[in-house]
């Protein structure tokens, strides 16, 4: 193999080097730089992003916390609400309840007023019908003309001494 031999060993090392040489500066020192800039350029870039991803972050942060104190303090004066709302009904239930009560009392007293009314009226045209049966029924065994008068004044006595 010829790379191997000895005797041309330093011409292809001269070789090696001039052609490395023209290869570096043609190829590898022009675009070295166009390279480094676009590394730069994309660290810089995913560094802005990286920035403004926290940015975000932190506004969305911020957001969701003003979002968490609205609904907690939305819930408390619905919580206040519904306690108002609950009190309210249950003073108009009670004045509601007093009112019906006070409706049925009268109520209650008036047809007490005319269950008495009835009452006396009923003792009435009994003691008128048991004064007619009584007047009726001593004519039939007695022969005795009476009237209702005479047997309600006779039994008024008899309440008297009895």
């Amino acid at each position: 193999m010829p790379q191997f031999d000895t005797s041309t060993f330093i011409p292809q090392l001269f070789w090696l080097s001039l052609i490395f040489g023209v290869l570096y500066f043609l190829v590898v020192r022009p675009t070295l730089p166009k390279v480094g800039r676009v590394i730069d350029e994309r660290e810089t870039r995913v560094k802005g992003d990286l920035d403004a991803a926290e940015a975000a972050k932190g506004a969305a942060d911020a957001v969701r916390l003003a979002y968490d104190e609205g609904m907690a303090a939305a819930r408390k004066t619905a919580q206040a609400e519904v306690a108002t709302a609950r009190a309210a009904a249950a003073k108009a239930a009670e004045a509601r309840m007093a009112a019906l009560a006070a409706e049925l009392d009268g109520r209650t007293d008036a047809a007490m007023a005319t269950l008495a009314t009835a009452r006396a009226d009923a003792r009435a045209a009994l003691a008128a019908t048991a004064a007619d049966l009584t007047a009726d029924a001593v004519r039939r065994l007695a022969g005795i003309d009476v009237t209702a008068a005479d047997v309600d004044a006779a039994l008024a006595e008899g309440v008297r001494h009895g």
